[in-house]
Protein backbone atom coordinates (compact mmCIF):
# COMPACT_ATOMS: atom_id res chain seq x y z
CA UNK A 1 0.00 0.00 0.00
CA UNK A 2 2.96 2.46 1.29
CA UNK A 3 4.12 2.37 -2.87
CA UNK A 4 1.01 3.90 -4.12
CA UNK A 5 0.31 5.94 -1.48
CA UNK A 6 3.96 7.33 -2.23
CA UNK A 7 3.67 7.38 -5.85
CA UNK A 8 0.24 9.42 -5.50
CA UNK A 9 2.09 12.09 -2.69
CA UNK A 10 5.00 12.67 -5.44
CA UNK A 11 2.40 13.33 -8.37
CA UNK A 12 1.06 15.59 -6.26
CA UNK A 13 4.08 17.13 -4.93
CA UNK A 14 4.68 18.19 -8.89
CA UNK A 15 1.49 19.25 -9.49
CA UNK A 16 1.44 21.70 -6.02
CA UNK A 17 5.30 23.35 -6.52
CA UNK A 18 4.29 25.98 -8.48
CA UNK A 19 1.80 27.28 -5.88
CA UNK A 20 4.42 26.34 -3.06
CA UNK A 21 5.73 29.67 -2.55
CA UNK A 22 1.84 31.57 -3.19
CA UNK A 23 -0.72 32.46 -1.22
CA UNK A 24 -2.30 28.89 0.15
CA UNK A 25 -6.12 30.22 -1.59
CA UNK A 26 -4.47 29.96 -5.22
CA UNK A 27 -3.59 26.51 -4.72
CA UNK A 28 -6.36 25.44 -2.90
CA UNK A 29 -8.75 27.20 -5.73
CA UNK A 30 -6.87 25.88 -8.64
CA UNK A 31 -7.30 22.25 -7.07
CA UNK A 32 -10.87 23.22 -6.32
CA UNK A 33 -11.81 23.69 -9.54
CA UNK A 34 -9.91 21.29 -11.25
CA UNK A 35 -11.52 18.52 -9.04
CA UNK A 36 -14.93 19.96 -9.68
CA UNK A 37 -14.95 19.26 -13.79
CA UNK A 38 -13.29 15.67 -12.77
CA UNK A 39 -15.95 15.40 -10.79
CA UNK A 40 -18.18 16.61 -13.80
CA UNK A 41 -16.61 14.26 -16.07
CA UNK A 42 -16.75 10.96 -13.96
CA UNK A 43 -20.37 11.99 -13.35
CA UNK A 44 -21.29 12.60 -16.94
CA UNK A 45 -19.37 9.31 -17.89
CA UNK A 46 -21.06 6.97 -15.35
CA UNK A 47 -24.55 7.86 -15.02
CA UNK A 48 -27.53 7.70 -17.35
CA UNK A 49 -27.95 11.23 -18.78
CA UNK A 50 -30.99 9.98 -20.79
CA UNK A 51 -32.71 9.20 -17.45
CA UNK A 52 -31.30 11.81 -15.68
CA UNK A 53 -32.59 14.29 -17.80
CA UNK A 54 -36.14 12.64 -18.23
CA UNK A 55 -36.74 12.90 -14.42
CA UNK A 56 -35.35 16.41 -14.10
CA UNK A 57 -38.23 17.29 -16.93
CA UNK A 58 -41.09 15.52 -15.22
CA UNK A 59 -39.90 17.17 -11.66
CA UNK A 60 -40.57 20.51 -13.31
CA UNK A 61 -43.78 19.86 -14.89
CA UNK A 62 -44.98 18.68 -11.91
CA UNK A 63 -43.96 21.44 -9.33
CA UNK A 64 -45.17 23.45 -12.26
CA UNK A 65 -48.76 21.29 -11.47
CA UNK A 66 -48.33 21.91 -8.15
CA UNK A 67 -48.30 26.00 -8.39
CA UNK A 68 -50.77 25.85 -11.02
CA UNK A 69 -53.04 24.23 -9.29
CA UNK A 70 -52.52 25.01 -5.73
CA UNK A 71 -56.12 25.66 -5.11
CA UNK A 72 -57.14 21.92 -5.79
CA UNK A 73 -56.69 19.99 -3.06
CA UNK A 74 -56.44 16.52 -4.56
CA UNK A 75 -54.22 17.53 -7.51
CA UNK A 76 -51.68 19.18 -5.20
CA UNK A 77 -51.59 15.56 -3.48
CA UNK A 78 -51.26 14.03 -6.60
CA UNK A 79 -48.39 15.98 -7.63
CA UNK A 80 -46.47 15.93 -4.39
CA UNK A 81 -46.40 12.52 -4.30
CA UNK A 82 -44.88 12.78 -8.50
CA UNK A 83 -42.59 14.69 -6.93
CA UNK A 84 -41.54 12.70 -4.07
CA UNK A 85 -41.19 9.83 -6.53
CA UNK A 86 -39.53 11.27 -9.30
CA UNK A 87 -36.83 12.27 -6.65
CA UNK A 88 -36.57 9.14 -5.47
CA UNK A 89 -35.46 7.91 -9.11
CA UNK A 90 -33.40 11.27 -9.08
CA UNK A 91 -31.23 9.72 -6.23
CA UNK A 92 -31.23 6.03 -7.54
CA UNK A 93 -29.61 7.87 -10.94
CA UNK A 94 -27.55 9.74 -9.18
CA UNK A 95 -25.87 6.47 -6.93
CA UNK A 96 -23.73 5.30 -9.25
CA UNK A 97 -21.35 7.96 -10.36
CA UNK A 98 -21.22 8.93 -6.92
CA UNK A 99 -19.54 6.10 -5.83
CA UNK A 100 -17.06 6.62 -8.62
CA UNK A 101 -16.23 9.73 -7.50
CA UNK A 102 -15.76 9.49 -4.20
CA UNK A 103 -12.41 7.13 -4.11
CA UNK A 104 -10.38 9.94 -6.53
CA UNK A 105 -12.23 12.43 -3.83
CA UNK A 106 -10.94 11.36 -1.25
CA UNK A 107 -7.32 11.49 -2.25
CA UNK A 108 -7.51 14.53 -3.27
CA UNK A 109 -8.66 15.55 0.28
CA UNK A 110 -5.92 13.17 1.82
CA UNK A 111 -3.45 15.20 -0.25
CA UNK A 112 -4.97 18.39 0.58
CA UNK A 113 -5.30 18.01 4.13
CA UNK A 114 -1.57 17.40 4.69
CA UNK A 115 -0.80 20.43 2.81
CA UNK A 116 -3.41 22.62 3.83
CA UNK A 117 -4.81 21.80 7.21
CA UNK A 118 -1.80 22.72 8.98
CA UNK A 119 1.29 25.04 8.80
CA UNK A 120 4.43 25.23 9.76
CA UNK A 121 5.86 26.32 13.50
CA UNK A 122 7.05 29.76 14.22
CA UNK A 123 10.49 30.04 15.65
CA UNK A 124 9.75 30.01 19.78
CA UNK A 125 6.76 27.68 19.01
CA UNK A 126 6.01 24.87 21.41
CA UNK A 127 4.21 21.48 21.04
CA UNK A 128 3.98 17.94 22.93
CA UNK A 129 5.30 15.19 20.81
CA UNK A 130 4.20 12.17 21.77
CA UNK A 131 4.57 8.72 20.81
CA UNK A 132 2.14 5.57 21.69
CA UNK A 133 3.27 2.41 22.48
CA UNK A 134 1.61 -0.83 21.87
CA UNK A 135 -0.16 -3.16 23.86
CA UNK A 136 2.19 -4.65 26.55
CA UNK A 137 4.96 -1.89 26.28
CA UNK A 138 4.27 -0.44 29.16
CA UNK A 139 5.64 3.45 29.06
CA UNK A 140 6.95 3.44 32.89
CA UNK A 141 9.23 0.73 31.93
CA UNK A 142 9.95 1.19 28.29
CA UNK A 143 13.45 2.67 28.06
CA UNK A 144 12.66 5.87 25.83
CA UNK A 145 14.61 8.59 24.78
CA UNK A 146 14.18 11.43 22.19
CA UNK A 147 17.07 13.07 20.55
CA UNK A 148 16.66 16.90 18.94
CA UNK A 149 18.90 18.48 16.10
CA UNK A 150 19.79 22.18 16.59
CA UNK A 151 16.92 23.81 14.90
CA UNK A 152 14.37 22.20 18.26
CA UNK A 153 14.72 21.51 21.37
CA UNK A 154 13.63 19.50 24.03
CA UNK A 155 12.37 20.89 27.09
CA UNK A 156 10.67 18.71 29.34
CA UNK A 157 12.14 14.95 30.43
CA UNK A 158 9.28 12.07 28.95
CA UNK A 159 6.20 11.83 30.78
CA UNK A 160 5.20 8.43 30.87
CA UNK A 161 1.15 8.02 30.72
CA UNK A 162 -0.01 3.94 31.46
CA UNK A 163 -3.02 3.96 31.05
CA UNK A 164 -2.91 5.80 27.82
CA UNK A 165 0.08 3.67 26.61
CA UNK A 166 1.75 7.08 25.71
CA UNK A 167 5.12 8.92 26.29
CA UNK A 168 5.13 12.76 25.65
CA UNK A 169 7.89 15.49 25.76
CA UNK A 170 7.80 19.08 25.11
CA UNK A 171 9.44 20.39 22.43
CA UNK A 172 10.48 23.89 21.60
CA UNK A 173 11.24 25.18 17.57
CA UNK A 174 14.21 27.40 17.08
CA UNK A 175 14.86 27.73 13.82
CA UNK A 176 13.35 28.03 10.21
CA UNK A 177 13.30 24.51 7.89
CA UNK A 178 12.82 20.60 8.01
CA UNK A 179 14.25 19.42 10.87
CA UNK A 180 14.26 15.02 12.03
CA UNK A 181 13.67 14.06 15.71
CA UNK A 182 15.10 10.60 16.88
CA UNK A 183 13.14 8.69 19.17
CA UNK A 184 14.37 5.22 20.55
CA UNK A 185 12.43 2.85 22.43
CA UNK A 186 14.43 -0.32 22.78
CA UNK A 187 16.58 -1.49 20.17
CA UNK A 188 13.57 1.01 17.93
CA UNK A 189 14.87 3.82 15.89
CA UNK A 190 11.80 5.97 14.74
CA UNK A 191 12.45 9.12 13.42
CA UNK A 192 9.60 11.83 12.90
CA UNK A 193 10.24 15.35 10.75
CA UNK A 194 9.30 18.94 12.22
CA UNK A 195 8.85 21.93 10.05
CA UNK A 196 9.50 25.75 10.71
CA UNK A 197 8.96 29.11 9.67
CA UNK A 198 8.65 31.72 9.52
CA UNK A 199 6.77 32.35 6.23
CA UNK A 200 3.47 30.33 6.35
CA UNK A 201 4.55 27.99 3.35
CA UNK A 202 2.64 25.12 2.13
CA UNK A 203 4.37 21.83 2.21
CA UNK A 204 3.64 18.16 3.54
CA UNK A 205 2.92 18.07 7.40
CA UNK A 206 2.46 15.16 9.03
CA UNK A 207 0.38 15.29 12.67
CA UNK A 208 0.98 12.20 12.55
CA UNK A 209 3.44 8.87 12.04
CA UNK A 210 0.99 6.27 12.04
CA UNK A 211 1.73 2.29 11.47
CA UNK A 212 1.62 0.71 8.40
CA UNK A 213 -1.77 -1.12 7.39
CA UNK A 214 -3.93 0.96 9.38
CA UNK A 215 -6.37 3.56 8.69
CA UNK A 216 -4.17 6.93 9.77
CA UNK A 217 -1.55 5.29 7.18
CA UNK A 218 -3.99 6.43 4.23
CA UNK A 219 -4.83 9.92 5.85
CA UNK A 220 -1.52 10.45 6.64
CA UNK A 221 1.00 9.82 3.57
CA UNK A 222 3.58 12.70 3.99
CA UNK A 223 5.41 9.80 5.99
CA UNK A 224 6.68 6.40 5.51
CA UNK A 225 4.86 5.02 7.96
CA UNK A 226 6.39 2.59 10.61
CA UNK A 227 6.87 -0.65 10.32
CA UNK A 228 4.50 -3.46 12.19
CA UNK A 229 6.97 -4.61 14.31
CA UNK A 230 7.95 -1.70 15.93
CA UNK A 231 7.19 -1.15 19.51
CA UNK A 232 5.76 2.10 18.70
CA UNK A 233 2.16 2.36 17.12
CA UNK A 234 2.03 6.18 16.38
CA UNK A 235 4.01 9.63 16.60
CA UNK A 236 1.98 12.59 16.97
CA UNK A 237 2.73 16.28 17.09
CA UNK A 238 -0.05 19.18 16.83
CA UNK A 239 0.98 21.51 14.11
CA UNK A 240 -1.11 24.81 14.05
CA UNK A 241 -4.08 24.81 12.40
CA UNK A 242 -3.87 27.01 8.93
CA UNK A 243 -5.80 30.32 9.24
CA UNK A 244 -7.41 30.79 5.28
CA UNK A 245 -8.10 34.71 6.11
CA UNK A 246 -11.55 35.29 3.65
CA UNK A 247 -13.26 38.99 4.48
CA UNK A 248 -12.08 39.18 7.70
CA UNK A 249 -13.11 35.30 8.76
CA UNK A 250 -11.28 32.27 9.31
CA UNK A 251 -12.43 29.39 6.78
CA UNK A 252 -11.40 25.74 6.70
CA UNK A 253 -9.98 24.46 3.67
CA UNK A 254 -12.51 21.74 3.97
CA UNK A 255 -15.54 23.74 3.34
CA UNK A 256 -13.82 26.14 0.95
CA UNK A 257 -13.12 23.16 -1.23
CA UNK A 258 -16.20 21.49 -1.26
CA UNK A 259 -17.73 24.81 -2.21
CA UNK A 260 -15.47 25.85 -4.48
CA UNK A 261 -15.41 22.15 -6.31
CA UNK A 262 -19.10 21.86 -6.51
CA UNK A 263 -19.79 25.33 -7.45
CA UNK A 264 -17.43 24.49 -10.29
CA UNK A 265 -19.26 21.65 -11.56
CA UNK A 266 -22.37 22.80 -11.45
CA UNK A 267 -21.12 26.40 -13.36
CA UNK A 268 -18.89 24.24 -16.24
CA UNK A 269 -21.78 21.23 -16.89
CA UNK A 270 -23.46 23.26 -19.31
CA UNK A 271 -19.88 23.87 -21.63
CA UNK A 272 -18.90 19.82 -21.23
CA UNK A 273 -23.21 19.02 -21.79
CA UNK A 274 -23.37 17.26 -18.80
CA UNK A 275 -27.20 17.06 -16.58
CA UNK A 276 -26.36 16.72 -13.11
Amino acid sequence: MWPILSGITKAFDVALAPFARLHPWVGLLVVSVVTGVVMLLIFGRTSNQRKITETKDKLKAYIMEMWIFRNDTLVMFSAIGNVIRNNVQYLRHSLRPLVFILIPVLIIMVQLGIRYGNQPFDPGDTAIFTVELRDGVRPSEADVELTAPMGVRVLSPPLRIDSAQEVDWKIQALMPGTHTLTLRVGDDVVTKSVAVGPERRVEKLADVRPTAGTWDAFLYPSEAPIPRASAIEAIRLGYPPRELGLFGLNVHWLIAFFVVSVAAGFALKGVFGIDV
